[in-house]
């Protein structure tokens, strides 16, 4: 995180964009946990950049603290939107939060 920052030279951006996914077990109680870790990880690094009214674009897996992290994304950002790609399994629990506007 500090890198990224870093490198932006903590400036602000306009955009935050995370594909980021952990290499999965194919255990939930494992791959669940490090996926919030991931979505929370791009998350501060939105905070820490983004110029006001930034958009930030995440990749989360719905499950055990999903929805306490769509919280923190609502209380920081005007929108924020829904989106599942064509090309995943219907069956995957991956899902792409959109936030617009950051307050």
């Amino acid at each position: 995180l500090e890198q990224v920052l870093d490198l932006v030279d903590r400036q602000p951006v306009d955009l935050v964009l995370s594909d980021m996914a952990p290499n999965l077990s194919g255990v939930d109680s494992v791959d669940q946990p490090r996926s919030m870790y991931l979505g929370e990880l791009a998350f501060e690094l939105a905070k820490g950049c983004l110029a006001k009214d930034g958009q930030f674009v995440v990749k989360l897996f719905q499950g055990e603290g999903y929805e306490t992290l769509i919280s923190s994304f609502k209380s920081m950002f005007k929108s924020v939107k829904y989106r599942k790609p064509d090309a995943s399994r219907a069956r995957s629990r991956e899902i792409y939060a959109v936030c617009s506007g950051l307050k």
